[in-house]
């Protein structure tokens, strides 16, 4: 059987996974588009809810389908409804829903680690994701999405994080009540912003166990939080500013140097 009609109940539950974070909240799923990013998260031991394929898709691709099929319903949909349904212009015809794993209560583990990042309200998508696959890229123990963060199981998340949002640990938490808890544990945590009493990064050593914040994509470090840091900039030349995804990779990078260097 083939679902054919927008009004299918599953395609206008899919469609909303997609483009609302209160339904996502209210249903527990995320959506997640392509076998590549689909298989990413079923790997990572992601609980698979069901898939929608295109009847294109499911022709074209029938071994990639396969180890879907054995883990969760396919259903397949003519390739007019799967249009309507992705949010890609040249959609491979994989759409994934699955469990959104808890990461409420992964603080206390992700401060046990040396290296942390922490965000302050990023509240660009494609910045968050790229951070969490930075983050996993150079080695960092666990990322802090502070409130006003963007949803790390949003599509666009999703794909900027190539998957390393189901693999890097990371939790969703009030960044205040981060901070204090950080420097009970004995974590170092420094603000990244210009400040008179910002050291120029490269011109000291991180501690052992360090965190490091970057800020809202316009304002910085809220005040509240830098107040109860140290204070730290990337020195440059030729531009006004970095992307706050770029920094982060430098900031990133430089954090790891005591291990590199030992």
């Amino acid at each position: 059987m083939i679902i054919t009609s927008r009004k299918n109940e599953t395609i206008m539950k899919s469609r909303g996974l997609l483009t609302s974070k209160k339904l996502r909240d209210q249903e527990g799923l995320f959506a997640a588009e392509g076998f590549k990013l689909a298989w990413e998260a079923v790997s990572a031991g992601i609980k698979a809810e069901y898939v929608l394929v295109s009847r294109s898709a499911e022709e074209k691709f029938p071994q990639k389908l396969a180890p879907f099929k054995e883990i969760c319903p396919v259903f397949t949909v003519s390739d007019e409804v799967y249009l309507y349904l992705s949010e890609q212009k040249t959609p491979q015809g994989i759409f994934l829903a699955a469990k959104i794993l808890d990461k409420s209560v992964n603080l206390d583990r992700i401060l046990e680690n040396d290296k942390i990042l922490m965000l302050d309200c990023v509240q660009d998508s494609g910045n968050a994701g790229t951070m969490l696959r930075t983050a996993e890229a150079l080695g960092i123990g666990g990322v802090v999405l502070g409130e006003g963060c963007a949803d790390p199981w949003s599509p666009k998340v999703l794909r900027a994080s190539m998957g390393s949002v189901f693999r890097q640990p990371f939790c969703c938490c009030n960044l205040s009540d981060a901070v204090y808890a950080a420097k009970e544990k004995g974590v170092e945590v420094y603000a990244a912003m210009l400040d008179d009493t910002a050291s120029a990064l490269g011109r000291f050593v991180f501690p052992k166990k360090a965190a490091v914040i970057i800020g809202n994509e316009g304002h910085g470090v809220a005040k509240n939080i830098s107040d109860r840091c140290k204070k730290l900039f990337i020195p440059i030349t030729g531009a006004e500013s970095l992307n706050a995804a770029a920094a982060a990779a430098v900031l990133c990078w430089e954090m790891g140097r005591r291990d590199r260097d030992h």
